[in-house]
């Protein structure tokens, strides 16, 4: 204070009376935009209370112990485990007996029954016949066919049968499993119960495992009863051919059984004191370790009273509100206009607030519904689409101030995780420097791979400090790459709805525009072919001077497309379509020449609009003239004047009658391409051009584009100015070089007669 006090006072009095003040503006509206996002951010995620998401899951490594603070419960899962366990194992097996089988199996015993007895009343013939039959059905037994004729007389055989198909369905309405089932099923294990039912019918009892038969007991419980030896051992042989398994295992019948009764046993809780280690450093986490902070966590929150929770959540604000503060500052620092743009302002808070939306709602659906486990939302978090959209809609240093701003609302939103800091800020480089140069829709496909790259990357240097189970890392990778694709297809569709609403054109849109097949462009190549050719030539000069001063080169060439498409409304006015024919302006006074050449822009724009061209073309037409006088037709005016008074100059010329009715330039772009339009034209009048004269033309332009004003809201410093006529007088130098004229062959100027050609002649022509 006493500094700058007596520094003051060192002044003298003239120079503290002319000494301005400089004045700082405060963008109000970007103040109280950002209050409106610091405080809807801040309900977005605390609106329910401060949200406590562990970043961690089943297989992650544990870098810091965790104590219990308070008295909680929580459910044993082991002993849960072990319980339901018990009950599944209690549950017995569900078998559906086939009752189907039962006849099948009487069925065909009876056939082979009758076959005997056929064969025993049939004559001889036909005797020959079922001999054959019988063959067929004991193959394989190892019994000989007149054994086993001469062992079943015809007198026996009725109630033989009736007898054997009695003990069929006696053993098989009990129940037969084969072997090959039991071991499958039971591991040769009695013991076991099993629950049948029946079908049809759906009738059910429960069995013991040993009162089931197995298909060789089956036949032995059968045949057992039978006096005769010859007809037991035979029939023990053939009757395993027609016994058949009747009870098959129903495996969802047994796991909905199982799992109802699974259901049914209670969770076993237990209580686990203040003071006791729930997570421990150096050890895997568990189902079981991450149950435990969940459980801790509520039991902390609900114990909480009303002030403990306010301060909580003032807390995690006032980190916001840093967090936003210093947003603000590296925005004014690296693009100081932008924050006194409020339209561009609300831009970027819509686009923090779609990517910190979604993090929420990721958030929410994790914890409410466990959609996905805690470890995969970071990297399910879209940082890149904001970067993205904002690098291409704003530039480079906007989209690197936003992705900033999102990663650090994310960190303190998961419990200010800095490791989620680190991944968004390395996407938003990434990503903010994969759109400095896309001119193509496809080429941000290209930026997306990128971004998932950069995620992977990120995953695998994690999974060395964490080590992490392998399926934990292949789902954290899938993530990363999904989120990536997804961020990529979004910034598509959104650009143009995002270029619409706030009416902002970008490098893709302009590249398109720059097709030579625009039906304006194609017009005006035919009606106007002098003013193309100009256009072109423009172009071509306020391009490179872009270049040389770092402006957006391909704004200014689109824009020198167009911005004399005013001129096809009367090309013949304008002297580089004249060409050879009369000169209009000779007939008319030098006001309504003045006229017609203003009218241009005004044309221009309304054709521009007519055919929905963005807003920098119609700056560009609007101010590639800018207010400027039209010096032909006003020294003219005057000339005519001065004769008309006998060289008095009664009638006073008004400038401003002379002058068109644009705006001075007010981006350093529009200052280039008005100062190319205007060198461009000048330069076609030097007869013999050369670099010293197209020097001297360049100065006396630029000084009176000065002199009139039409920089003035440029926002150029003279060195630029200096290195844009530079590059004026090197590209023009070069556009309009000379050439070696070419000498006259005189010999030739003769005409002679021609002589018809040979044969011969024609034949070395053929072969040349």
């Amino acid at each position: 204070m006493k500094k700058r006090f007596k520094d003051k006072k060192k002044k003298g009095i003239a120079e503290r009376k002319t000494e301005v003040k400089r004045k700082q503006e405060i963008p109000y509206k970007s103040v109280g935009l950002g209050l409106l996002l610091w405080l809807g951010i801040t309900w977005l995620f605390y609106g329910q209370g401060v949200v406590h998401t562990p970043m961690i899951s089943s297989g992650h490594e544990i870098t810091t112990p965790v104590v219990a603070v308070v008295d909680f419960y929580c459910e044993n899962l082991n002993e849960t485990a072990l319980n339901k366990q018990s009950a599944t194992d209690a549950v017995p097996g569900v078998f559906i007996l086939e009752e189907n089988t039962i006849e099948e199996a009487v069925q065909n015993t009876d056939n082979f029954f009758n076959l005997l007895t056929a064969y025993h009343t049939a004559s001889s013939n036909r005797q020959a016949e079922i001999f054959v039959e019988l063959e067929e059905v004991i193959a394989g037994t190892k019994i000989k066919t007149q054994d086993l004729i001469s062992s079943f007389p015809t007198n026996g055989i009725p109630a033989l049968k009736e007898e054997i198909a009695n003990g069929i369905r006696s053993v098989m309405a009990a129940g037969v499993i084969s072997d090959e089932s039991r071991v499958n099923l039971f591991n040769n294990k009695n013991g076991n119960t099993l629950t049948i039912v029946s079908s049809p019918g759906n009738q059910t009892r429960t069995a013991m495992q040993q009162d089931i038969y197995s298909t060789r007991t089956a036949v032995w419980t059968v045949t057992e009863n039978l006096n005769n030896a010859a007809q037991r051992k035979i029939l023990n042989r053939v009757l395993p051919y027609f016994i058949e398994e009747d009870l098959h295992y129903d495996s969802k019948a047994t796991e909905t059984a199982r799992k109802a009764a699974a259901d049914l046993v209670p969770p076993v809780i237990q209580k686990i004191p203040a003071g006791k280690t729930i997570a421990r450093a150096g050890e895997k986490a568990t189902e079981q370790t991450l149950m435990l902070l969940n459980e801790h966590t509520k039991q902390r929150i609900a114990e909480q009273d009303l002030w403990e929770r306010a301060l909580e959540v003032l807390g995690s604000s006032i980190m916001l509100l840093a967090g936003l503060i210093a947003t603000a500052v590296i925005l004014r620092t690296t693009n100081a206009p932008l924050i006194h743009q409020p339209d561009k302002v609300l831009l970027l808070i819509i686009l923090s607030s779609i990517t910190l939306g979604i993090a929420r709602l990721l958030t929410y659906l994790s914890i409410s519904y466990g959609l996905f486990s805690h470890s995969l939302l970071m990297y399910a978090v879209p940082f890149g689409l904001a970067v993205l959209l904002a690098g291409i809609l704003l530039g480079g240093s906007a989209a690197i101030t936003l992705g900033f701003w999102c990663s650090f609302a994310s960190a303190v939103l998961y419990g200010e995780q800095f490791n989620i800091f680190a991944l968004g800020m390395i996407v938003t480089i990434t990503a903010a420097s994969c759109v400095r140069n896309i001119h193509k829709r496809s080429s941000l496909f290209r930026a997306g791979i990128w971004i998932c790259a950069v995620k992977v990357l990120f995953v695998l240097a994690s999974a060395i400090l964490n080590r992490p189970d392998m399926p934990v890392m292949i789902k954290e990778i899938i993530t990363s790459v999904i989120s990536g694709l997804i961020v990529t297809v979004m910034t598509l569709l959104l650009i143009p709805l995002f270029e619409k609403l706030f009416k902002i054109t970008t490098d893709i849109t302009l590249l398109e525009l720059s097709d030579m097949g625009h039906p304006l462009l194609q017009k005006m190549a035919i009606q106007a072919p002098g003013t193309y050719h100009h256009s072109l030539m423009v172009a071509t000069l306020a391009q490179n001077a872009a270049e040389a001063i770092g402006a957006n080169s391909l704004l200014i060439r689109v824009c020198a497309y167009y911005h004399d498409i005013g001129k096809m409304a009367k090309p013949e006015f304008f002297t580089e379509n004249i060409q050879h024919k009369e000169n209009p302006h000779d007939e008319l006074s030098p006001h309504m020449s003045a006229l017609v050449i203003s009218s241009h822009v005004k044309e221009g724009l309304t054709l521009a609009k007519r055919h929905k061209l963005p807003q920098p073309i119609l700056d560009a037409i609007e101010q590639h003239h800018g207010n400027g006088l039209i010096s032909f037709f006003y020294h003219k005016a005057k000339q005519a004047a001065k004769e008309g008074s006998g060289g008095s100059m009664s009638e006073v010329i008004n400038d401003s009658d002379f002058r068109y009715g644009g705006a001075p330039a007010v981006t350093p772009e529009m200052a280039i391409l008005s100062l190319a339009d205007a060198s461009e034209a000048a330069a076609r009048s030097i007869e013999k051009p050369t670099p010293q004269k197209i020097s001297n033309l360049m100065d006396e332009i630029f000084a009176m584009k000065i002199r009139d004003g039409q920089m003035d809201y440029a926002n150029l410093t003279m060195a630029q100015i200096n290195v844009v006529k530079q590059s004026f007088i090197f590209s023009l130098s070069n556009m309009l070089h000379g050439r070696i004229p070419y000498p006259k062959d005189d010999d030739n100027n003769t005409a002679k007669p021609t002589d018809p050609p040979s044969p011969e002649s024609g034949k070395n022509s053929k072969a040349g």
